[in-house]
């Protein structure tokens, strides 16, 4: 055990009664405090990116091929991936996990007393209906591989409550093609929510043979195709992969060139925990810096006593920063305590609640990382220490003589 350490250690475990005690509690609180808020604010951040992230690509998938036109929302766009294509694009783009086709159409649903614009999803039978089936409200998934269940719909919690539709219900969608209008009957078997408001307020899920039939397209001829990543982060390199790997009349879109707005959002939100991030360190290196001047200019005696034993300024000076370093660690530890109690208690209970038409989310997400947390608490302890630095220079303006003799 070194000089500087044991000497701290006794300091530390002094029971006397003393100015700055209260003042050491308070920073240690204070420290605990804003690593705390750090932690929290990026497990929040994680958390928020990730699950909405999640829904909307759960909803729509990552990337779309959709056929090269410069009108892309018209119904004569119709193309199909063969069988070779698509394996060429699994063989070419690793990342790919699942390419699922879909037909898109507009339609206006109409009951006795009320009218509602819709999109109908048209999906195949090996469409994967997970996503769905973690969102479904009431009643059940279609099974489209029985040719009997052709005409059910998955239809949102938000179109049901403004059309007063149930499970059962039967339901008739007017569409409009080649200035004619057309009506088809379809059976409520599902209702979904999924907080994405602009999505639940328009799509229907359905039968893409139906919606075939009502464009005279062939069975294997559809709007698009979806295609589900492995790996989200990924998104732009795939994206290349994939265009350079289809043929001229076909186009891709990525889901952040589908939703730009929602995607700069979640990008705002990393400035916003940046800030919260330096102010937090910002705080806590005031804090340590301050009670750091309180117990040197409380403590004279003790560097006076020191001096003229022929302790050096460079050997008290480590002293303190061992004494800080207790009190930064110290802080660290009931920080983390409580930082990990809170985010451990939101993930399980869901206590703090959000507005689901605003934030999307029902309650606040929480992810941990422990990467986050071993960044957070080695660079606020460094950050810290190295600061802690300015401060100590003052023990070498302290003169033992008249320290001493004051005393």
């Amino acid at each position: 055990m070194n000089f500087e350490y044991f000497v701290a250690k006794k300091l530390l475990k002094q029971k006397s009664k003393s100015f700055s005690k209260p003042i050491v509690g308070i920073a240690t609180a204070g420290i605990a405090l804003s690593i705390a808020v750090m932690l929290v604010s990026i497990g929040v951040l994680q958390g928020f990116k990730n699950e909405i992230k999640e829904k909307i690509t759960g909803f729509t998938s990552h990337l779309h091929i959709i056929p090269f036109t410069i009108n892309p929302t018209s119904s004569d766009n119709v193309f199909h991936l063969s069988e070779q294509e698509i394996a060429n694009l699994n063989k070419e783009e690793n990342n790919i996990e699942t390419i699922s086709p879909y037909v898109l159409m507009g339609g206006a649903i109409k009951t006795k007393t009320d009218f509602h614009g819709v999109a109908l999803k048209g999906i195949d039978s090996k469409f994967n209906f997970d996503f769905f089936k973690q969102n479904l409200k009431s009643g059940n998934i279609p099974d489209y591989t029985k040719a009997e269940n052709k005409n059910q719909i998955l239809i949102s919690q938000t179109i049901a409550n403004k059309l007063n539709i149930k499970i059962g219900d039967k339901i008739k969608i007017y569409f409009y093609i080649n200035q004619n209008y057309k009506v088809r009957p379809f059976t409520v078997e599902g209702i979904y929510e999924t907080g994405l408001g602009d999505y639940d307020n328009k799509f229907i899920v359905c039968n893409a043979n139906v919606l075939q039939k009502l464009l005279s397209w062939q069975q294997n001829q559809y709007s698009g195709y979806e295609v589900k990543l492995k790996d989200f982060t990924n998104l732009d390199q795939s994206s290349q992969n994939i265009y350079h790997s289809i043929s001229q009349d076909k186009d891709i879109q990525t889901i952040e060139e589908m939703e730009p707005s929602l995607f700069a959002w979640l990008n705002l939100l990393d400035s916003n925990v940046i800030l919260i991030l330096v102010v937090m360190t910002f705080i806590a290196i005031i804090t340590s810096c301050s009670t750091l001047l309180i117990m040197i200019f409380e403590q004279t005696k003790h560097i006076g006593i020191f001096k003229s034993l022929g302790a050096t300024t460079k050997s008290i000076t480590k002293i303190y920063l061992y004494k800080s370093l207790y009190i930064l660690t110290k802080a660290m530890l009931i920080g983390n305590a409580f930082a990990l109690t809170l985010m451990y208690l939101q993930q399980k209970y869901k206590f703090i609640k959000l507005d689901q038409e605003s934030y999307y989310l029902d309650s606040v997400p929480i992810e941990f990382s422990p990467t986050a947390l071993i960044i957070v608490n080695l660079s606020s302890i460094a950050i810290c220490m190295l600061t802690l630095i300015i401060p100590a220079r003052n023990i070498s303006k302290i003169n033992p003589m008249e320290n001493i003799k004051f005393e």
